[in-house]
């Protein structure tokens, strides 16, 4: 379900994401990068995480604050899943903080480490709240509290990812960096301090989230269609690519419809990568 964030805050948040269900047993999910970051709640049991070069999984905070990532992992759900996750635009979250965005990359965090004061205040309030639409009040008011504090300059890469999102193919960063005035240099550092990524690799994303958006609204056309429809050269570089961020091909994704949301879904066949 998805719930959508006020007029002052739709600058910043895409919307609110709630995740519940219920299982026998616990189960594996693979997670894959959407050039979104986010701060989650966990109201259910918590998950377990585990990237694929660690042998270990390690459990979310009741709270956590998460970065853009550049890879896929794993996510092991309990029995009972719930959580809210307010799933910020790519550049979104950098307005609510003090430090760049790139240093939160390929990070998941205890919502403490970066709100040491206020934390445990706001996971108290939001776990105790009444429904879904309280627990997002009592978070849009953090979220404002800290605006207020932070001013950032956001007109830059908001344009920039807006065109890369609109554009039929891959824009090259020195084009996009010619259409809005700037440097090469002087573009990858806003995306370093306001969103995490590289333009280059924010493209990577954006094309592969773009397949994923034809292939619900045209489910008949065929993966290779779709493919050459996202921007992707060939059939293969674009299972390549899908498969070096997803962790799996475009069949095996197609394939499986339990999903818990477009980037996130229940895995029984071994990763590819």
């Amino acid at each position: 379900m998805q719930l959508y964030p006020s007029p002052a805050l739709a600058p910043y948040i895409l919307h609110y994401l709630i995740l519940e269900d219920h299982a026998v047993r616990p189960s594996r999910h693979r997670f894959f990068p959407d050039g979104h970051p986010g701060i989650a709640f966990h109201f259910g049991d918590a998950f377990l995480q585990q990237d694929f070069h660690s042998k270990a999984p390690v459990k979310h905070p009741e709270s956590f604050i998460y970065g853009q990532v550049n890879h896929h992992f794993d996510l092991i759900s309990g029995t009972k899943i719930g959580m809210l996750i307010v799933v910020f635009k790519p550049f979104g979250l950098s307005a609510f903080m003090k430090m760049p965005a790139k240093s939160l990359a390929n990070q998941t965090l205890a919502l403490a480490e970066i709100f040491p004061q206020t934390a445990g205040p706001l996971t108290d309030q939001v776990l105790g709240a009444q429904d879904h639409h309280a627990r997002i009040e009592v978070i849009e008011s953090f979220l404002m509290s800290q605006l207020a504090y932070n001013k950032h300059d956001i007109r830059l890469v908001t344009a920039c990812t807006k065109m890369i999102d609109n554009a039929c193919s891959p824009v090259p960063v020195r084009v996009l960096a010619e259409k809005l005035s700037v440097t090469e240099r002087s573009l990858e550092r806003a995306f370093d301090l306001h969103i995490g990524l590289s333009p280059k690799l924010y493209c990577r994303i954006a094309r592969l989230q773009r397949y994923l958006k034809l292939r619900k609204n045209s489910p008949d056309m065929s993966l290779t269609a779709l493919g050459y429809e996202a921007g992707y050269y060939d059939q293969a570089h674009f299972i390549k690519d899908f498969a070096d961020l997803a962790g799996i091909t475009p069949s095996q994704y197609d394939q499986n419809t339990n999903r818990l949301a477009v980037n996130l879904m229940q895995i029984s066949v071994p990763s590819i990568v």
